[in-house]
Formats: C-alpha cells, structure tokens, sequence
C-alpha cells in the first residue's frame, strides 16, 4: 500500500438557533442542519476550513456503516464539497493513481487494517414452505411424515407447526432433514425438502 489514510472520525447532524445579522436579518435560520464530529463536538464548518487539517491533493471518502461494514461512497478532492452527515470520513494521502473512484468507491474500509476489499453480499437464505414438502409427497410419504414429526419432542413439533417455512440454516432443519434421510433416502429427502422457489 503505497498511500496513508487518516480516520476523521464519525459525524452526525445536528441544529442550532437561528444566527442573526447585527441589523437583526436571519443569516441561518432555526433548524438548519449542520454536522458535527461524534467524539468531540467540533463543527465540521470550522474543521474542514482550518488550516492543515487536510493534506493538500488528498482524497477525501465518506464511509456509510451498514451491517456489510464500512462502505464507501462519494469521493472528493475538495473538502469543501464534502458533508458527511452520519457518516465515517477518511482521507486517502499520497495515493497516486489517475481515477481514485475506480479503487476506492463502494468498497469495505477496514478501520483496523485501514484496507480496501470489494464488497461481498450475503448468501440468499434458504427457506422450503411446509406447504410444498405435502404437495411433492405422494398419499404414502404423507403418512411417513407425520410419523417422522411424532418422533420429534413436543417443543420441536409446536415449532414446525407454528412455523410458516423451514429454514435451512436452522440447527432444527439439520435434525429433520436427518428423519427425511432415514425414512426415505438422500435423494427423496433432498427433492422433499429443497429450497422453495418463491
């Protein structure tokens, strides 16, 4: 990594009261949206404009956090244009490259490693409706079934029948699907209990 990123911190809205001319002309109007540093209050009017606060030719990111990590989003060359209302700002220093979009935008930051990885979505869950398990059985695995679900403890049996879907995550799915495979082989009870389409 040929560059320096510097972590400014968090931000987050905030409003003030409205700010007056001396002759008593609204300058800022009450509920003007501002931004200021989570950690510390400072304003991001003043901090952005302070004298060395950004290395000249720098890149400046906003980060969002989601559940995915930080992402980032919009980069800036000025800090000017920058508002990073609810938002993580890092600033990318020494980077030499052409088009800082292309290796920095909508990325996963690490703030510990101060990395940058391509972002990677989660795997669809898989559910099977109960519904579809009786419509591909035949009249006899029917009854295989229910015989399978008496086996089950009475917590187990209050849960697949209040339940809507089977979740192929759930440790629960792992123990039927094991009666599935007694009672009718592998391959039965994978077409049985395969992911519903919609």
């Amino acid at each position: 990594m040929n560059y320096t990123i510097i972590n400014h911190g968090n931000w987050v809205p905030y409003t003030k009261d409205a700010v007056l001319s001396p002759e008593g002309f609204p300058l800022v109007p009450a509920g003007t949206i501002f931004c200021k540093r989570e950690s510390d209050g400072v304003d991001w009017y003043d901090y952005s404009r302070a004298e060395g606060t950004f290395q000249p030719g720098s890149i400046k990111v906003v980060c969002l956090r989601t559940n995915l990590g930080l992402i980032t989003q919009a980069i800036y060359a000025e800090a000017t244009s920058v508002f990073p209302q609810n938002c993580t700002l890092i600033e990318v220093q020494g980077w030499e490259g052409e088009k800082p979009h292309r290796t920095f935008e909508y990325k996963v930051y690490d703030p510990e490693t101060h990395t940058f990885s391509d972002i990677v979505l989660p795997a669809a869950p898989v559910i099977t409706y109960k519904k579809d398990i009786w419509v591909r059985a035949t009249d006899e695995e029917a009854d295989i079934i229910d015989q399978v679900l008496s086996q089950q403890s009475t917590r187990k049996q209050r849960i697949f029948n209040e339940a809507q879907y089977l979740d192929h995550a759930n440790p629960l799915f792992a123990e039927l699907y094991a009666g599935f495979v007694q009672a009718f082989g592998t391959e039965r009870a994978d077409q049985l209990l395969a992911g519903s389409s919609d």
